[in-house]
């Protein structure tokens, strides 16, 4: 195994998320206390992509929330954190 895909490899390992397909529709969800984060991609998206945009959104919001994810303090930010989806979806 070259070095590269060692990096590789151990990036990966860092992503914990469930995969699952959904009518023709890629499913990657993570459950965080009282939350729950989707993101959905079309049967011909790459599963590792969109498993790596949704742990960088939940890692965004896990600092937005000062690493108290819960549904309250989501609530009472929720303008930052949709303000973070929206600087993810128009950077992509």
């Amino acid at each position: 195994m070259k070095e590269e895909d060692k990096v590789e490899y151990n990036n990966l390992s860092n992503l914990r998320a469930e995969i699952a397909m959904f009518d023709n529709n890629i499913v990657v969800y993570k459950f965080i206390q009282d939350l729950h984060f989707f993101i959905t991609g079309g049967d011909d998206e790459n599963e590792i992509i969109l498993a790596t945009v949704l742990q960088g959104f939940v890692d965004a919001v896990s600092l937005l929330l000062r690493n108290n994810v819960d549904k309250m303090e989501a609530l009472e930010n929720l303008d930052l954190i949709l303000l973070c989806l929206d600087e993810i979806v128009d950077g992509g």
